[in-house]
């Protein structure tokens, strides 16, 4: 059915793409570039529909067909229209406002990443619950020691959200015919760009477990270190237990080239006999046995950079453990991928003061990687039965039936005198479910490599007015919007998202909606800051470190996340009632937009010249869903209830036209270029400034220039008093609750929510041509 569906998606955006392109050729000639332009956008957002829509839940997808569609029809109209000019100008400047709603959710490098996320509609589904763990496992989730990591796991996702990809398990088998069963993995920070929490969340809840493992001092040192290191990669960071014999670890896992964080002691690991240093990936433990809060030993891990090569496993082998028996054994029926070489320290004491001596010990067991049976990560009773027979080892069979539960293939064996153990760890990672929105919010921070220490909750580290130093208050209430009116990433905050798309709330705008919108109002309001970034090409000469960064899509500073761009090519500026007019247009709910709610308030939310000036260019060049807007746009559901007088001139629309924009003759109306840092220069197409000493300065206010493009204005450009429809409801009517900003923003919210978003650029990238 899905497979029919995205055929179905595909062969329609193509049929589009094609028109466009069509008419692109039909129009006059000075018109085609903006159409061909527009007809590229529409091109690659209906690709990225096709090819990545099942990354978003169903009402999104939707949302970004029905965008497709709208987008369609309004170049049409415009080209049909007397004067077409005007219209694709505006069209254009719609297009400019989505592309830069776009890239702040994440821009091409988060649908790069989303790329390589795995596509199974199944395995989405699966969940690391506890019924799976003590199933596998034996352990209940509430033993207050041994069930202390999934509870941290559980803590993250929330109850039954946790993806299986989270989980592993092993059992270790004796010659003796002794097992240890009661053994499990999960990981708090996989290791890939697929899902997280953050820095902090995923530090705070390693600490809890390790509390109660009752982990020795280099444990907290490990996660001390990791908390502190906010300029490198976050990594992969997991625990392992076993209950039997009460093992404890700590796992430490680089990936993705980058570097481990300077944890105490790491130098002191002895080489692994394969391995000569720690690059490009390598998995470092520190271990304990539950209880003992003084002794520890670290571990490292290492897998051979050549695979396919069971000379190299076996010669590994031999050198620790008489024969290679086992090795040929299984590289004959199952195929070895890599081996595994592990080195130990001796147990050692360690109280963070003083450095202790660290030596190592004797090699005592190393591993072998399986290939995928048929490609396959699902365990498989056949393959199973098959290494049970071979191993000889009293209760694997059993085990291996039982653990079959996690869904996971055998990934790995480890063995060492007189004993075999055996893993079921996942191996591939990114299996989002688009109904879970704790899932989608770990999938956008990942995407917006939102984990550093940096980009904490707005709860927490704020500055003495409040908020946060390094991110502006209204960039934060915005993405905290988004999380609230289109996630719906935490219903204890808000059940905005829910009580919007209940069939009884058709055209309404829920309370909880308003609340938020009035919410984002009050954070923005004051002049409050956003961070936007030139659109000019990159300058690669100048600014050399970003060359791995271009091509492809990526060709100006805004493709770039905001991090990446250089300090004199960004400018914080009012978001003003423009933000807020691009902000609702693009992500508000359906019944919280014009005609159904009048989400602009009375008073500005910045009455400084240029930002009410590019404030009345962007509701006048809002084509369509905003109070200015003079046509039925396409796609209303025509049996809701509508205002009297619509459409035409909305009321707050024409009251915004009449309000005195506190410009003078001297007045500046370049926003960029008022608040440009001194010395700096943005020569983009639609963002401009120049701040330097040649610069000859700003473009000032000139009350000649009339405004055009609404219903509200008479042919001179006059607002008159003209007959207008007022909406059902408005933030703007007396008496509205406004909300304080602590109520607003007062709950803990459990994970860092996104400088940027990721599986909803996606739907940016879709409208960023509309």
């Amino acid at each position: 059915m899905k497979t029919a569906v995205l055929l179905l998606v595909a062969a329609g955006t193509a049929k589009r793409d094609e028109d466009l392109h069509a008419l692109a050729a039909r129009t006059r000639t000075e018109h085609r570039p903006a159409v061909a332009r527009s007809a590229a956008r529409a091109a690659k957002a209906s690709r990225l529909l096709a090819d990545h829509g099942h990354l978003l839940p169903p009402d999104l997808r939707e949302k970004g067909q029905d965008l497709l569609n709208e987008h369609e029809f309004r170049l049409h109209a415009a080209l049909d229209s007397a004067n077409p000019g005007p219209a694709l100008a505006a069209i254009e400047k719609r297009e400019a406002g989505y592309l830069k709603a776009f890239r702040k959710l994440g821009g091409e490098g988060a649908v790069s990443k989303a790329r390589k996320l795995p596509k199974d509609e199944e395995r989405t589904k699966l969940r690391a619950t506890r019924e799976v763990l003590f199933e596998a496992t034996g352990i209940d989730a509430e033993e207050p020691v041994w069930g202390a990591p999934f509870r941290a796991l559980e803590a993250l996702f929330g109850d039954g959200h946790a993806p299986m990809e989270a989980l592993g398990v092993s059992a270790k088998f004796f010659e003796d015919g002794r097992s240890l069963t009661k053994r499990y993995h999960v990981a708090l920070q996989p290791p890939c760009d697929c899902w997280t929490f953050g820095r902090a969340a995923v530090v705070e809840q390693a600490r809890g477990v390790a509390e109660s493992l009752k982990a020795p001092p280099l444990v907290e040192a490990w996660l001390d270190s990791i908390a502190a290191d906010d300029t490198g990669k976050l990594p992969s960071v997991g625990f392992g237990v076993s209950a039997e014999d009460g093992a404890c670890k700590l796992y430490v896992l680089n990936y993705g080239g980058n570097e481990l964080p300077p944890l105490p002691l790491l130098d002191s690991l002895p080489q692994t006999a394969r391995k000569p240093d720690r690059a490009p990936s390598v998995l470092v433990s520190v271990e304990w046995k539950f209880g003992d809060m003084k002794t520890q030993q670290m571990r490292q891990y290492a897998v051979e950079a050549s695979a396919d090569d069971v000379a190299v496993a076996r010669h590994t082998q031999d050198e620790r453990f008489a024969g290679d028996e086992l090795v040929a054994a299984l590289d004959g029926t199952f195929g070895v991928k890599q081996s595994e070489d592990i080195a130990v320290t001796a147990p050692f004491q360690y109280d963070k003061a003083t450095t202790p001596p660290v030596v190592a010990a004797p090699l005592a067991k190393s591993g072998l990687k399986l290939k995928r049976q048929d490609g396959n990560i699902d365990s498989n009773a056949e393959t199973d039965a098959k290494l049970a027979a071979l191993l000889k080892a009293p209760g694997a069979d059993a085990w291996l039936a039982r653990s079959r539960v996690v869904r996971h293939a055998l990934s790995n064996v480890q063995f060492g005198e007189g004993f075999v153990t055996l893993y079921r760890h996942p191996t591939v990672f990114g299996f989002v479910d688009p109904s879970s929105a704790p899932q989608h919010l770990a999938l956008r921070n990942a995407l917006a490599k939102n984990t550093r220490a940096t980009r904490r909750r707005l709860d927490e580290t704020r500055s003495s007015s409040g908020y946060l130093d390094d991110v502006t208050h209204c960039d934060e209430a915005i993405e905290l919007f988004l999380d609230r009116a289109v996630w719906g990433a935490n219903e204890l905050d808000s059940t905005c998202k829910r009580d919007s798309d209940l069939a009884a709330n058709a055209g309404t705008c829920p309370i909880s909606c308003q609340d938020d919108v009035a919410c984002l109002v009050v954070a923005c309001s004051d002049c409050a800051l956003v961070d936007v970034a030139c659109d000019e090409a990159i300058d690669t000469a100048a600014y050399p470190e970003l060359a791995r960064h271009v091509g492809g899509d990526v060709d100006s500073y805004d493709d770039l996340d905001i991090e990446d761009v250089p300090a004199g090519k960004i400018v914080r500026l009012p978001c003003g009632d423009s933000g807020l007019f691009n902000t609702m247009n693009l992500w508000g709910p359906d019944g919280c937009k014009y005609p159904y709610y009048g989400f602009m308030p009375v008073d500005t939310l910045c009455d400084e010249c240029s930002s009410m000036y590019a404030a009345r260019e962007a509701v006048l060049d809002g084509l369509w869903d905003g109070p200015c807007n003079e046509d039925d746009p396409p796609g209303d559901d025509d049996s809701l209830t509508l205002p009297s007088n619509y459409p035409g001139c909305g009321c707050d629309c024409a009251d915004f036209l009449r309000r005195d924009l506190s410009c003078t003759s001297e007045s500046c109306v370049n926003v960029a270029q008022a608040y440009a840092a001194s010395n700096t220069v943005c020569a983009g197409d639609k963002l401009r400034w120049d701040t330097t000493s040649s610069s000859t300065g700003c473009e000032t206010y000139g009350a000649g220039s009339p405004l055009t493009g609404s219903a509200c204005l008479d042919a001179a450009g006059a607002v008159p008093n003209a007959t207008c429809y007022r909406t059902p409801a408005a933030i703007s009517e007396p008496g509205f609750p406004w909300p304080w900003p602590d109520v607003c923003y007062h709950m803990q919210r459990d994970a860092a929510l996104g400088r940027r978003a990721s599986a909803l650029a996606l739907v940016g990238a879709i409208v960023m041509m509309v």
